[in-house]
Order: structure tokens, then C-alpha cells, then sequence
């Protein structure tokens, strides 16, 4: 387990007679008792991010299919039963911020999923969940990525945690394939890049 403090902490000082403290983030493996929290801000995050790229009917049936409890309690407890596969959120305070889903599942490693709170975003979350991922990875291992060609704040964001765009591919057939989706609405065409991490000795 990874702990940071908050990128923007609170100056340690007295006010109005209660004592300011920094928010504490830790990265942890989920529970199935994470499942609430990770619904909360996977189900509002993947629709921000995909409504206007694959249309929102494609969009909504992701979400039903991959942000129910059922389904999250079903992932979270694969991904602690397995030694290749990992399902992390990041708390602040206690409070579920931001989690990330990998695992070998597919034909090959795939970190699948990385979210955080829309009000949370740009404070260090997200590369704190990156940065435990990479920590657990074995020297020598490698994982793949899918992000949506258009999403360049994304793709500058997996950039700067080493991983490299390895080619373009049609965006909602893969990741439909990769988590075992059963999609009945046509998507928009939507072109994404599939990007590698490679961890070094």
C-alpha cells in the first residue's frame, strides 16, 4: 500500500479554534464493500469522458453492464484472488477518490479502467493509482492500454507514466472484447490508440 500526501495540503494551523490538517491519501486494494463508491464515480466518469465520442446509448449500456454492484463485486473479487491482477482504489480520508482495474484475462495484461472523482481530478490521484500499479509489476512485464484517440489530456497523461502508443484500433470493439461485454447498440466509430508500458530492471 502507497501513501502520499495531498498535492495541495492544508497549511497546519489553527482556525477558529480547530485544528487544519492535510488530507491523507492511501492507494489500497478494493473490497467488495468499495463496490457503492466505485460505482458512484465510474458510472458519472465514463459517461463524461465517452457520451459525445461513442454516443450516449452505447455509453449507458457499458455503464449497466460494468458499473453494478454485481458486476464490481464480481471484478473486485476475481482481481484479490488472482497474482495477476489488480483492482486499487485511492482514498482520501477514508472517502473512495479514484480506483484502477487490471488484469491478464485477455491475451495479454490490460489495465482497463482508471477513474476518479470529476471534483477530485488533478491532485495527484490518478498517478498515485499508476505509479502502485507499476510498483506491483514484475521488471520485464508489459501491459496494454486503449484511450480514445480524441482524448489528448489522457493520452499526455499515460505519456508522462511511461507508456507508448503502439497503434490505432477501433475503440469499441476492443474494449467491448476485453471485458466480455454484450453491447446491443451501435457505437460511433470511434478510433483509439492502444498504448504499451513496458516495466525495466
Amino acid at each position: 500500500m502507497w501513501s502520499i500526501e495531498s498535492v495541495s495540503p492544508v497549511s497546519e494551523t489553527r482556525r477558529m479554534g480547530e485544528e487544519a490538517r492535510s488530507p491523507q491519501l492511501v492507494v489500497r486494494a478494493a473490497t467488495v464493500a468499495d463496490a457503492p463508491a466505485i460505482a458512484a464515480i465510474g458510472s458519472v466518469g465514463f459517461r463524461a469522458a465517452h457520451d459525445d465520442i461513442v454516443g450516449p446509448a452505447f455509453a449507458a449500456e457499458v455503464v449497466e453492464q460494468t458499473y453494478s454492484i454485481a458486476a464490481l463485486t464480481e471484478c473486485i473479487t476475481r482481481c484479490g484472488t488472482a497474482d495477476d491482477a489488480e483492482f486499487l482504489v485511492a482514498a482520501c480520508d477514508g472517502e473512495v477518490v479514484g480506483y484502477l482495474h487490471y488484469d491478464c484475462e485477455g491475451s495479454e495484461p490490460e489495465l482497463h479502467r482508471i477513474y476518479v472523482d470529476l471534483e477530485r481530478k488533478r491532485a495527484g490521484i490518478g498517478s498515485a493509482l499508476m505509479r502502485e500499479l507499476h510498483a506491483c509489476l514484475r521488471p520485464g512485464s508489459s501491459y496494454v492500454l486503449l484511450v480514445v484517440e480524441a482524448n489528448t489530456d489522457a493520452r499526455a497523461f499515460y505519456e508522462r507514466h511511461g507508456l507508448i502508443v503502439e497503434s490505432r484500433i477501433d475503440g469499441p470493439t476492443h474494449y467491448s472484447s476485453a471485458l466480455g461485454l454484450d453491447i446491443h447498440t451501435a457505437p460511433r466509430a470511434a478510433d483509439a490508440l492502444l498504448m504499451r508500458f513496458t516495466k525495466r530492471g
